[in-house]
């Protein structure tokens, strides 16, 4: 929620308090917005009030537990969460809490024995099954998410998402033959990215990209090229797939099947855009001084960010004229870098998304803050601006550095490419989604801020 509206809200409940004191639901309310805000204290003390005012209210024991879990305060979650128990014994969120924190404590018996208890206590509905199943995925129990998974799709064979899902959940167990079988299975439920939503597109890529993954991680080099090869016949623009395809092909030292971007290493484009501007040092300082004021998160889970901070993808929808201004310099850079490569044989190339969008993020890392090899799936072009760098870096602390490998692939041969780049303030740097990145980590007390976005097919 945005923060004048969250401000809001607050102050309103706070009014509806004043004239109805005795509301337990207004005081739970209230400590939802508080907790959005970020005062977990005097959330914490309104769902007290709530639950001393009526003492069965579950939504406001639910809450209380979730903060006094996310501040580490596990034996006071343990008691709230018991006491939901003993309120209703069939509230399965309680369970899967409790087994989450006596799995924290080390108790995995105990833990085991309240996940279980979540599952019996399911309805035979799928979606039910499904969801319980990524609780616990998120909880960090594969093994019991695994069972919710395939329950889901015993009661319904095609539940597509749920076939993804398990594959995921059985990759994450490291049970690669399974997770290979079962990406497979939504390969053949879906049969081509065309036809689906934007969803559906995402699971059957992800699953072809993975399925190949676990073929690779299997040794089965003769069966991948085929599957890579017949891929290509469905879908060459799957860029998690290119990915795992150049860096097979370069361990097996055979030609790349996959057509997307076959040397993605040589089509990194660095320039500098501080001369577009008249005094670039002042626009600079004065869009970092914006940026660190808008909401960002601390090591968002779904990046690769670690020591730092990263905000929403949508930057540039945001109403700022130097935003704005920046913007139409990369969208320039954009078209330089396609007029310049255009002519080279690939998917990247030739399928050019005529419809475009892009995506945008602000990244600030500090001290010890870095990036581990990662690439954008759902990008198609992908850059970064440097807004402020590293100054006299020691051992290229900061610097971007490109390669073939991440994502923990089995490394055969070991002479992997790579190339680096320390960048200066106001550099550009443009290269191909599929392509693995990451960034050395900051040694100095400094930061290092950059503007980060995806050119993407808006289709």
């Amino acid at each position: 929620m945005n923060p004048t509206n969250l401000k809001e809200v607050i102050e309103s409940l706070r009014k509806e308090l004043a004239e109805q004191p005795n509301s337990a639901d207004i005081h739970c309310n209230l400590g939802i917005a508080l907790a959005e805000s970020g005062d977990l204290n005097s959330a914490i003390k309104c769902y007290q009030d709530a639950v001393n005012i009526e003492s069965r209210h579950i939504p406001a024991y639910t809450n209380l537990g979730s903060i006094y879990r996310s501040l580490g305060k596990t034996e006071e979650a343990l008691v709230v969460f018991e006491k939901i128990i003993e309120l209703d014994s069939g509230e399965v969120s309680a369970y899967v809490n409790l087994g989450s924190l006596y799995k924290e404590k080390g108790d995995l018996n105990r833990a085991e024995t309240n996940y279980q208890k979540a599952v019996r206590l399911l309805p035979n509905d799928r979606n039910a099954y499904f969801n319980l199943g990524n609780a616990l995925r998120y909880e960090g129990d594969v093994k019991v998410a695994i069972q919710c998974y395939r329950k889901a799709t015993a009661i319904k064979p095609d539940f597509v998402a749920a076939h993804y899902y398990l594959a995921n959940a059985l990759k994450d167990a490291k049970r690669i033959k399974e997770s290979a079988d079962s990406y497979a299975q939504v390969i053949a439920l879906l049969r081509s990215p065309l036809g689906h939503n934007t969803n559906g597109v995402h699971m059957f890529r992800m699953s072809v990209a993975h399925k190949a993954e676990c073929l690779y991680e299997l040794g089965e080099a003769d069966a991948l090229r085929k599957f890579i090869t017949d891929s290509a016949k469905i879908d060459q623009a799957n860029i998690r797939l290119a990915t795992l395809s150049a860096f097979a092909s370069h361990q097996y030292k055979v030609k790349d099947l996959y057509p997307f971007c076959g040397d993605p290493l040589s089509m990194i484009k660095i320039d500098n855009i501080s001369t577009r501007f008249t005094d670039f040092e002042k626009f600079k300082t004065k869009l970092i001084t914006y940026l660190n004021g808008i909401p960002q998160v601390w090591e968002p889970s779904n990046a690769t960010t670690k020591q730092g901070f990263q905000t929403e993808d949508q930057l540039f929808d945001l109403q700022n004229d130097m935003l704005k201004q920046l913007e139409e310099i990369i969208w320039q850079k954009i078209n330089q870098y396609y007029s310049e490569f255009k002519s080279l044989p690939s998917t990247f190339t030739s399928k050019w998304p005529a419809q475009r969008k892009m995506k945008s993020w602000y990244v600030r890392l500090v001290q010890g803050g870095h990036q581990d090899p990662h690439m954008h799936n759902l990008g198609w072009l992908s850059g970064v601006v440097y807004l402020k760098t590293i100054v006299s870096p020691i051992k290229e602390e900061g610097s971007i550095e490109f390669g073939l490998h991440g994502y923990d692939y089995k490394i055969i041969n070991e002479n992997l490419p790579s190339k680096q780049h320390q960048p200066n303030d106001g550099d550009i740097v443009l290269f191909p989604s599929s392509l693995f990145h990451r960034t050395i980590p900051i040694r100095q007390n400094t930061d290092r801020s950059v503007i980060a976005f995806d050119l993407m097919p808006d289709s």
